[in-house]
Formats: structure tokens, sequence, C-alpha cells
């Protein structure tokens, strides 16, 4: 921790800025992946009670199920439909600035160690050495290896709530198939 706070007091703007811009990301993925990961959680065990029932001979849909307002109007299948199509965009809602995230995330460490890195060359002088040039690579190869260690929560946050999306979408689609068949 003590190495940290030394490196982030002496590091260079870039490195400083870099590592506030992915500590944002950081913040941003962790506020995304729960809000949406809970709400899902939810909305899913509906649909499943709803699906479960339905598959028990229940001609009944749940109040809070995604088929619920369409159904209430008949059972048309482009209406039904319609609802799968709206219940599919809110579920998928978050998963384009994780994916974001994960994209660019790398990037914008790699930005900070280019311009560390030149920064380092632009401020040495006739006598360099090793000893000179190493520490302020370090440094900069630092924020790429933060970028990448952001970019691999992001995608792994994106990828678990498209997995959770499609498992809403598939117990609509039974509900769906199971209206479809009893009309």
């Amino acid at each position: 921790m003590e190495t940290f706070l030394q490196w982030f007091q002496e590091g260079s703007t870039v490195a400083i800025v870099v590592t506030v811009w992915l500590f944002l990301y950081t913040v941003a993925i962790a506020w995304i992946y729960l809000y949406r990961y809970f709400f899902l959680r939810g909305w899913i065990a509906k649909e499943r009670d709803t699906a479960q029932r339905l598959l028990a001979g229940d001609d009944k849909l749940s109040v809070g199920c995604a088929l619920y307002p369409c159904a209430k109007s008949g059972a048309h299948p482009s209406l039904l439909h319609a609802c799968l199509s709206s219940a599919q965009k809110e579920a998928t809602a978050g998963l384009a600035p994780l994916s974001a995230i994960a994209s660019t995330s790398p990037f914008v460490g790699l930005f900070g160690t280019v311009v560390g890195v030149l920064q380092a060359f632009a401020g040495f002088t006739d006598g360099v050495t090793l000893s000179i040039v190493a520490p302020a690579i370090s440094e900069a190869l630092v924020v790429t290896a933060m970028g990448i260690v952001v970019a691999i929560p992001a995608y792994w946050a994106h990828l678990l709530l498209k997995r959770k999306a499609y498992e809403l979408t598939s117990y609509i689609q039974i509900q769906i198939d199971l209206i479809s068949s009893r009309a």
C-alpha cells in the first residue's frame, strides 16, 4: 500500500489521470454488474415460476411476468413476440457500457504507457543509463497492466449478464410456446 501511495504521489500527470480514469471504469463495472445482476435474478425467478405454472397446466400468467400486459389483450403470437422483444431490450440494458469498458480500458492503459515512455525519453540527457530509464519505463508499464486488469472483469461481467439475459428470454419464449400451443 505504501508503495502504491508513493507511486501515486511521485507519478507523472498522465499516469495519474489514466489511473483515475481506470478507477472510474472499475466503479462503473461494479455498479452496472451488481445492479443488473440482482435485477435480472429477480426477474428470472418470476419468469421461471410462471413457466413452471404454465407447464403444470395453469392458464393464468403471473401479474409481474413480461407477457402479462400482452396476454391481457389476447394471446396473439405477434403481440407476444413484441413483449419478448421488449423484455430482451430491457434485459440487455447495461451490456453496451460493459462492452465499451472491456474494449477501451486496455487502450487507455496503453495510452498512458506510450505517453509515459515519451515523457521519460524526452526528459533524459546525454548520460542516460539503465538505472535512470528503468523506473520511468516501469511506471509507464504499470498503467498498461491496470488497463488489462480493468478489462478482464468488465468482459467477465458482460458475459455473465448476457447469459442471464439469455436465460430470461428463454423462460419467456417457453411461456410463448405454451400459450400459443393452447390457443
